[in-house]
């Protein structure tokens, strides 16, 4: 587990599939004033689990949950973006004193009927031929001479055209990794990527009712993840929990938008604890 140091009631984030923790740096050095903030490498980030045993998210699951028991976790607050805001809501059902509150940055919740879609196209052996994300995956070029030509060929890609410079770059350092025969090559091999993306996502729909801690969603506004009728299902299913929408950002949220993001979460996190926190800049969810 990573250790990116702080002040006050332990906090721990979970990353998305493909993102390191130390990609998020942006965002959690924004945290540390005032949470000590701890993240757990998760699937090809940890010498523990093979690709081979990866059949759904549920060893996912089980890997971040050791790795919290094993940190004696009770009454931490819970982040999480992507694959990890999915993984720790399941360890919150099945843990419901681990955290005092719980902060979901793009949760995958497929509505049910995207969900029947996908389970279709798993079940026709049809999942990575249609699933968008795994193509480019496949061809993701995974040898650079170093990490500032890495910088260059992903300053150029348009998934990262929101995310400055800075944001990039802590993205670039947490990805590479010094290659057998020079330069650098991915942490985050594609095979991994691709098998996450292909196993899930969970259906927490039938489960999420029973979370203990308060909730906060944080949606990007331009997202293609969490959509509206999935926002829609979550308002009726988690009544009492927080939705806020981050404007011009997209599933990437808290590499785009980290001081916005960062700014939701303090604001959610303090006003649980009845302090006063800052004012914020996003906007509910129109859902």
């Amino acid at each position: 587990m990573i250790d990116f140091g702080g002040a006050g009631p332990p906090l721990h984030f979970a990353h998305a599939n493909g993102y390191p923790p130390e990609a998020y740096a942006p965002l959690l050095t924004r945290l540390t004033p005032h949470y000590h903030v701890r993240a757990a490498r998760l699937g090809p980030l940890r010498s523990s689990r093979n690709l081979a045993s990866l059949k759904s998210w549920q060893p996912l699951v089980d890997d971040l949950e050791a790795d919290l028991l094993a940190q004696g976790a009770q009454g931490w607050v819970g982040v999480g973006h992507s694959l990890g805001a999915m993984l720790t809501t399941t360890v919150a059902l099945r843990w419901p004193d681990m955290f005092s509150a719980l902060v979901l940055i793009e949760p995958v919740l497929l509505s049910l009927r995207l969900l029947s879609v996908w389970n279709l196209l798993r079940w026709a052996g049809l999942a990575r031929a249609a699933h968008p994300l795994i193509p480019g995956a496949l061809r993701r070029r995974r040898h650079f001479a170093g990490a500032d030509e890495m910088f260059t060929r992903y300053r150029q890609a348009p998934i990262f055209g929101r995310i400055d410079d800075a944001g990039l770059r802590a993205y670039v350092d947490a990805l590479a990794q010094p290659a057998p025969g020079g330069g650098v090559t991915l942490s985050y091999p594609p095979e991994w990527e691709v098998a996450i993306y292909a196993t899930g996502p969970m259906n927490l729909w039938g489960r999420l009712g029973r979370l203990k801690p308060p909730v906060l969603v944080v949606r990007g506004q331009e997202t293609d993840t969490l959509r509206p009728a999935a926002v829609r299902r979550l308002r009726r299913t988690l009544p009492n929990a927080h939705v806020v929408e981050v404007p011009h950002t997209g599933h990437l949220a808290p590499l785009e938008a980290p001081a916005a993001v960062a700014e939701a979460t303090l604001t959610f996190l303090k006003d649980k604890q009845g302090q006063p926190g800052p004012r914020i800049s996003t906007h509910g969810a129109k859902g």
